[in-house]
């Protein structure tokens, strides 16, 4: 059985607006150092906005491990997700493999809900215990620190095209 969070975040700005943010968003930008959990430092593969399913991209993360991503859903203003595989470092012997998907819900006009899932499957039952830990109890703060950079990236950038 997975292990699995979810964090949700609303934002003000439109769904298009958010959803093309939160796919074409730099990942060194997005996933950052927190608390004892790695940042990406470095990109290598598709480094552009996500576009399509069976694009791939290799992560190396600031504790040196990496990761691979492969976009497996892609629906314009709906939904993106990706599988994770290739774990490196201390993760390799924990996690076999994990599945990340993003939902967006216009809320109104100018609302958009996000809820972003992790699905981690551990590596063995030994393994379950510690990847249960960081998944529960230290993945929410990591996944939600990105959440917000999306959301003032999107709210600042609405905020100044309604100045216009």
């Amino acid at each position: 059985m997975p292990v699995q969070t979810s964090i949700a975040l609303t934002i003000n700005a439109p769904i298009a607006r958010v959803f093309e943010i939160a796919a074409g968003m730099d990942p060194r930008a997005l996933i950052r150092n927190h608390g004892l959990l790695p940042g990406i430092i470095e990109t290598l593969g598709h480094d552009a906005p996500w576009s399509a399913v069976g694009q791939k991209r290799r992560h190396v993360l600031s504790d040196k491990s990496s990761i691979s991503e492969m976009l497996t859903a892609f629906n314009l203003n709906t939904t993106f997700a990706y599988d994770l595989t290739d774990f490196t470092g201390v993760f390799a012997a924990l996690v076999r493999d994990a599945r990340a998907e993003w939902h967006f819900t216009k809320l109104g006009q100018a609302k958009t809900q996000i809820d972003w899932t992790y699905f981690f499957q551990s590596t063995n039952a030994i393994a379950e215990p510690l990847l249960w830990f960081i998944v529960k109890l230290l993945w929410p703060g990591y996944l939600r620190a990105a959440l917000v950079r999306v959301k003032e990236k999107a709210e600042l950038d609405s905020h100044e095209n309604r100045e216009l």
